[in-house]
């Protein structure tokens, strides 16, 4: 089992400089749900696997959506460990932090420019 992360303890530690929230959702989760926690980082796991060494050196939180019983969060924490990273599964993930009443903001669509 990876390590985790309560939404309470995330919540205290939101502004601190050293701590940063990875929102792997897929595109169709974030299409489908457009709120997220607030300074969030969007990445696919394809992403995180392939530019890992790009993210700033600090404790990273990691939360996923798609798979019930959170295996998709687990095997990205567990690839970022594994490269020396510190990362930590966010305990019940954006559905708990909603749940929790904690703040959320909303993420804007791209605009597409019609024709005139």
């Amino acid at each position: 089992m990876e390590p985790s992360i309560l939404c309470t303890e995330l919540y205290l530690r939101l502004g601190d400089d050293e701590v940063l929230v990875i929102d792997c959702r897929a595109s169709s989760e974030w299409e489908h749900h457009d709120l997220h926690i607030p300074g969030a980082l969007r990445m696919t796991p394809m992403e995180v696997a392939r530019d890992h060494r790009m993210l700033p050196d600090d404790e990273l939180i990691v939360l996923c959506g798609g798979t019930h019983d959170g295996s998709e969060v687990r095997r990205v924490c567990r690839l970022l460990r594994m490269h020396g990273r510190e990362a930590v599964c966010l305990d019940g993930g954006l559905s708990g932090w909603i749940r929790g009443g904690y703040p959320t903001e909303r993420h804007v669509r791209a605009q597409v420019a019609l024709p005139r």
